[in-house]
């Protein structure tokens, strides 16, 4: 995969302007980068993120770890409810964040695709080898672990909060285990990648 040398990108998609607006250039470079380990997807995702997160700083607001990550997902996650989506909005709404402008500002995966094929002239690299292969699949399992797992503490951090929810401090634990149908062994995703697969195939 190619990668553009320049941090400072003069285009005029929606992508390059919202990197200007929020003034985090570093992206240009970090999308053509991870092109490739990331979907597109991952990288509408992570650019809509950097972007709140440029705004909730811009608002003063303490940036806690995962927190980004959390309040991104209460805004525009499927599996939120309306009443913990309204909650994250008030909270942000009230440390002076432009709710709906950061939302406006939001970008899809087709613009990501313009942005990397036609601003930053960045190809796509499909050959690479098994260890990339795993490692890029290992991090995205354990990216969606920490994802789910940071939800699931901001909603019930939210619900405790509006008192909703009875609950002292916890702690969220997220594991996935893997079933081999031909044998019936179970397996822990990271054991069973790293591994190589399940030992009634090898």
């Amino acid at each position: 995969m190619s990668t553009t040398d320049a941090v400072t990108v003069d285009c005029n998609c929606k992508v390059g302007r919202v990197i200007d607006q929020y003034d985090v250039s570093e992206l240009h470079e970090e999308l053509a980068e991870r092109w490739g380990e990331d979907s597109l997807r991952d990288l509408e995702q992570y650019v809509n993120q950097q972007l709140l997160r440029a705004a909730m700083h811009r608002a003063d607001m303490e940036v806690l770890d995962g927190e980004v990550e959390n309040f991104y997902n209460l805004l525009v996650g499927d599996e939120t409810s309306e009443g913990v989506r309204v909650e994250a909005r008030k909270r942000l709404e009230r440390a002076s964040v432009d709710v709906e402008a950061v939302q406006d500002d939001f970008v899809s995966h087709q613009s990501i695709h313009t942005h990397l094929t036609e601003c930053l002239d960045t190809a796509y690299e499909q050959n690479r080898d098994d260890e990339e292969r795993i490692e890029s699949a290992t991090n995205t399992v354990f990216a969606l672990q920490n994802r789910t797992a940071a939800v699931t503490d901001g909603t019930l951090s939210q619900l405790r909060d509006a008192e909703v929810l009875a609950l002292d401090e916890f702690d969220v634990f997220v594991d996935v285990n893997v079933t081999c149908e031909a044998c019936g062994r179970h397996h822990e995703v990271g054991a069973l990648i790293e591994r190589g697969g399940c030992e009634c195939q090898q």
